[in-house]
């Protein structure tokens, strides 16, 4: 940049005079400046603000820039001729062009590659989510949500601040795994519209990072909470969209049993059972001997996953046959595992099958088992499934061994359920 026949010297004067800097002070702003907003140290004194005022010397790049900040003004009314060195002026027949000082663009590229959080912070949250998804039955609502809340929030407020555009979408793939994780835990307790905006919100993010596997775990968990809320529609639909990202991947076998077969079941659609559950298996992702996939998986649902959601879709079409071999097929390996939730879940969907077949006694055995094995950590998916084996025994409620359960059931949900803190 150029001095304009003399009117910078003046006009920085004018400033300078009107700030209340002297020479040396406004040297001293300037070199605040350049230190607080470009991390660049200069050498600016009193005696060359002089030369300027006198017109003896011209600013030179950073200082146009730095003079601009400070007086929170513009290139040309401080004065200064934006465009070409002298030796290519107006006069040459070439345009003047106002392009920035070099310490803008490089000040630009500066901030473009600051960030508030590092790759191994990142590589830490990523691990830690994977591990909620591990201990998610293990340790139920009481132990995760607190947890969960705490690390939702901090990595929330990381985005008020700079990342670079790779990890800011690290940072999305974060909350929406942790928001999806809560939108479970709270199906767990029962509370759907929690549960619908937690998953609406992981959604969302995974949007904004455009990830089709990401999508398609959110919409598994979007279909079971439309399952338990016994929208089966409404399950179904989403089950299905989650198909349309999963393309043959590690969520196909949880969308295809535990969303797309339940929800047609359920809607009395025995083709599309049948069809799904031969897809899942198919897909079903082989674990090592006594461990089972997390109901939630990232990697890929197990056989006994699939089996144990086989059951209770066959059993909803009145199969009772092939509701009774899944289930017990996947209820040894959930014994095996020593998994509460499912150990408890499949022995209910079993105890529905002897009660069809005029076995009260031996279906009321199998769900006091269930409400035994999961008192300690009681979820309302249990409870439900306890609910709708009741009233399906209406008419062997005047046995002993059905009132008996009925107390029991209604004693379970009084006492043994946990309340959250501040819940």
């Amino acid at each position: 940049m150029q001095a304009a026949n003399g009117v910078f010297g003046a006009e920085l004067r004018r400033r300078r005079d009107m700030a209340g800097y002297s020479q040396r002070g406004l040297a001293d702003a300037l070199a605040a400046l350049a230190w607080d907003d470009l991390r660049l140290r200069v050498g600016v004194d009193g005696n060359l603000v002089s030369r300027w005022e006198r017109g003896t010397a011209q600013p030179r790049a950073p200082y146009p820039d730095l003079l601009c900040r400070l007086f929170r003004t513009t290139p040309e009314q401080l004065g200064l001729r934006v465009g070409l060195p002298s030796h290519a002026g107006p006069g040459d027949g070439q345009a003047v062009i106002p392009f920035e000082p070099r310490m803008v663009i490089v000040d630009r590229m500066r901030r473009a590659g600051s960030s508030n959080v590092s790759d191994d912070t990142l590589d830490q949250l990523d691990r830690m989510t994977v591990d909620a998804v591990d201990e998610y039955e293990r340790f139920g609502p009481a132990v995760l949500v607190p947890r969960l809340v705490e690390q939702r929030s901090w990595v929330e407020a990381l985005f008020d601040g700079r990342q670079t555009f790779r990890q800011r979408g690290r940072l999305y793939r974060v909350a929406a795994r942790l928001s999806g994780l809560l939108g479970s835990l709270a199906v767990d307790r029962g509370d759907m519209p929690t549960a619908r905006a937690y998953c609406d919100e992981a959604y969302q993010l995974a949007d904004l990072v455009d990830e089709d596997e990401l999508r398609a775990w959110i919409r598994g968990t979007q279909a079971l909470i439309e399952f338990y809320a016994g929208r089966f529609d409404r399950c179904l639909a989403l089950a299905v969209d989650g198909l349309r990202y999963s393309h043959g991947g590690p969520q196909e076998a949880r969308l295809l049993a535990q969303g797309q077969a339940r929800a047609a079941g359920k809607l009395g659609d025995a083709h599309t059972v049948a069809v799904a559950v031969d897809r899942a298996r198919e897909l079903a992702y082989p674990r090592p001997t006594g461990t089972v996939s997390p109901c939630l998986a990232l990697d890929g649902y197990c056989p006994a996953r699939v089996d144990g959601n086989a059951a209770t879709a066959f059993l909803a079409v009145g199969d009772l046959t092939s509701a009774r071999r899944f289930a017990y097929a996947a209820l040894t390996r959930f014994d095996a595992a020593g998994m509460a939730g499912p150990r408890s879940l499949t022995r209910i969907d079993i105890a529905v099958t002897f009660l069809s077949d005029g076995e009260p006694d031996r279906a009321v055995h199998l769900v006091g088992e269930a409400l035994e094995i999961s008192a300690s950590r009681p979820i309302a998916t249990v409870a439900a499934r306890t609910g709708q084996f009741l009233d399906a025994g209406r008419r062997f409620l005047p046995t002993a061994s059905m009132r008996d359960l009925t107390e029991l059931a209604t004693e379970w949900q009084h006492t043994a359920r946990p309340e959250l803190p501040g819940g």
